[in-house]
């Protein structure tokens, strides 16, 4: 397998499971591209899905340029992140005997890459689910 065919793969996992119909579609084109000989859809893909990489979570939460895939802040990377943390503190407050019920603060401001249809807001509203 070559570093093309992986990102052509993971790009294809990922446009199935992406919830939002715009990155979906925007990732779907380049696959169609890279598999037609775009050879510019084949960098682009290799650029959005590199192997075995995720944005970092830091100090300051998750940062990044709101974009399709892994490396970006978008709804699939919002969703999965809240539920590895929902999944962790469930954890850790089962480990503890803790019996008080687990409570979160969950905030958005302005940002927005319309292009994409994402948003800070429509992040926020992910998590809380």
């Amino acid at each position: 397998r070559t570093m093309a065919s992986d990102a052509l793969l993971h790009a294809k996992e990922w446009s199935l499971n992406d919830p939002n119909p715009v990155t979906a579609a925007y990732i779907k084109a380049l696959i169609t591209k890279a598999e037609n000989g775009g050879d510019q859809a084949v960098q682009d893909l290799k650029c959005l899905f590199p192997t075995k990489k995720r944005i970092g979570f830091g100090t300051a939460g998750l940062r990044s340029s709101m974009s399709p895939g892994p490396l970006g802040m978008n709804d699939l990377v919002v969703i999965q992140t809240a539920q590895g943390l929902a999944s962790y503190l469930l954890h850790c407050r089962q480990q503890s005997k803790d019996t008080n019920p687990i409570t979160a603060v969950v905030g958005y401001d302005h940002r927005a890459h319309s292009a994409f249809s994402l948003s800070s807001k429509q992040f926020a509203m992910y998590t809380k689910l």
